[in-house]
């Protein structure tokens, strides 16, 4: 039986951001931040992306595919960098 991603808790009153402005660019993609943050707070926020990355390989890779979508194609950075890459089914 797998376990429910989906918080069993009382329902929340939902924070709703209507797009009542202008939908035009900026005011648009803000309000939708806004709202995919409230969605994710509701769920459990960080603890619940990370039983979500654990329940399967497959939700780890696109869990992997987003971050890699909000990364900076380029950074500017000074001094060193360390990257230190572990597979999936190794535990830091």
């Amino acid at each position: 039986m797998r376990m429910a991603l989906i918080p069993s808790t009382q329902p929340q009153a939902i924070r709703s951001t209507p797009l009542t402005q202008p939908v035009g660019g900026n005011i648009a993609i803000k309000q939708l931040r806004e709202v995919f943050r409230d969605a994710f707070d509701q769920l459990g926020g960080a603890s619940w992306l990370i039983d979500f990355v654990n329940e399967d390989p497959a939700n780890a890779r696109v869990f992997v595919s987003a971050i890699s979508k909000l990364l900076p194609a380029t950074l500017a950075v000074s001094g060193n960098i360390i990257i230190q890459a572990t597979p999936l089914d190794e535990e830091l």
